[in-house]
């Protein structure tokens, strides 16, 4: 059999939609956490064919980015970081350079070359969109700037000025594709000046996830906020984050849905209050904590309940009562399925009986520690229903001893974590 080819590629691979649904398959649809980073090795090769394949792919390998607290993901971070928002790395974390001023010699190294251009005529009164691509390095050598003409001159600056707008069109490219950010227990005190960065380019972000980062501030979070478009928001551990912060996630952020501030110890009803009443989506709120309990209460929770769609709510440790409890039982009814009150010690019976009248479809219910539940007629009616229960070893030991007196067996399964 005889086959013909052509030069021209079939119309499927020509369509942006087309190819993108086929390069989606490239990529597992669901990997585990381990390789998360290496489940877009097969599209690399994508990245090489053409314009538009190298765009399809692109929007695919950028729409999730994660890193952990290892020095090799910290190089890539800061190269991601320089990428996004298209500056040296030095600029980002002056840390990483071996000399105090390399950062400064860099920048200047990327205008050097302008030094044998401005003494030729232009067809724009600006240099500024052809600055930073670079230039032949003989054109930096005085013995042969004599042997160019005004006409070489101007056919190189036209090079260089499409490699600039091809640049600036991967660079949009990147930037708008990236959705999720994961940054993990990374310690590094220069962490900020580059997610700063990133916030602020970073417009179609939707999922941020910032965890125990200890240095990771206010300033490095607003850049984020701004674009509006934050629907998953995690800071846990992150201890200098503040009510201030958290005013500004609910001035900006009216479509969040998940907000996770455990171990955020500066964060407190007040806040919280401007979140219950300008984040109306919000279905997974967890301030639970160690210390700074009494900053977390029913002056903003009660709002939760009025005024989100709350179905998890995390609020171990934090200054809660059986009215508190009463109150978000009543308004949140059929809508609430996991609960965590771990550590709440004014929690008793009256908040168990709440829990059983009004939430059936509550499935997981944490009270490690709350040591004044001692009805476990009450408790035993929860397991029947199949909700799990997170109990202290005291409070199992108790429940066992109820349950054999009667001649019971209580199978109490606590939820996976």
């Amino acid at each position: 059999m005889d086959y013909q080819y052509t030069q021209q590629p079939h119309l499927a691979v020509c369509l942006p939609e087309i190819v993108s649904h086929i390069l989606s398959f490239l990529v597992p649809a669901h990997c585990q956490e381990e390789p998360k980073k290496k489940s877009c090795v097969d599209l690399y090769p994508c990245l090489l064919v053409n314009r538009l394949w190298h765009d399809s792919a692109s929007r695919i390998v950028w729409r999730k980015a994660y890193f952990e607290d290892t020095k090799e993901d910290l190089a890539t971070f800061l190269k991601f970081a320089s990428v996004i928002y298209d500056v040296p790395i030095p600029m980002l974390s002056p840390s990483t350079s071996s000399s105090s001023t390399s950062a400064a010699q860099l920048a200047i190294g990327q205008y050097s070359d302008m030094l044998a251009l401005v003494n030729y005529p232009s067809r724009s009164s600006s240099l500024s969109s052809v600055s930073t691509i670079d230039t032949p390095t003989e054109y930096a050598a005085d013995e042969n700037i004599s042997k160019i003409t005004t006409d070489d001159l101007l056919a190189e600056m036209d090079v260089r000025a499409q490699k600039h707008m091809d640049t600036t069109a991967r660079l949009s490219t990147y930037r708008n594709a990236l959705r999720v950010l994961s940054i993990r227990k990374m310690k590094e005190k220069t962490i900020n000046e580059p997610l700063s960065r990133i916030g602020q380019n970073a417009t179609k972000l939707e999922h941020l996830d910032i965890y125990i980062c200890d240095h990771f501030s206010n300033e490095a979070l607003n850049p984020f906020l701004v674009h509006s478009n934050l629907t998953f928001l995690s800071l846990a551990g992150c201890h200098h984050i503040s009510d201030s912060a958290i005013l500004k996630v609910a001035e900006y952020c009216v479509g969040l849905e998940h907000l996770d501030l455990r171990a955020c110890g500066l964060v407190s009803d007040v806040s919280l209050s401007a979140v219950a009443m300008q984040c109306p989506r919000l279905r997974h709120l967890n301030v639970g904590r160690i210390r700074d309990r009494d900053k977390v209460s029913i002056k903003s929770i009660a709002l939760i309940a009025q005024y989100t769609q709350a179905a998890v709510l995390g609020l171990a440790g934090c200054d809660i009562d059986d009215a508190c409890m009463q109150v978000l039982a009543k308004y949140r009814t059929t809508g609430l399925e996991r609960v965590s009150v771990n550590s709440c010690f004014k929690i008793s019976n009256e908040t168990v009986y709440a829990y059983i009248k009004y939430c059936p479809n509550l499935s997981v219910f944490e009270m490690k520690e709350c040591h004044n539940v001692n009805d476990w007629e009450a408790v035993a009616e929860l397991v029947q229903r199949k909700v799990l229960l997170t109990l202290c070893d005291q409070q199992n030991k108790a429940c066992a001893d109820w349950a054999r007196l009667r001649g019971r067996t209580l199978d109490v399964k606590a939820p996976l974590k």
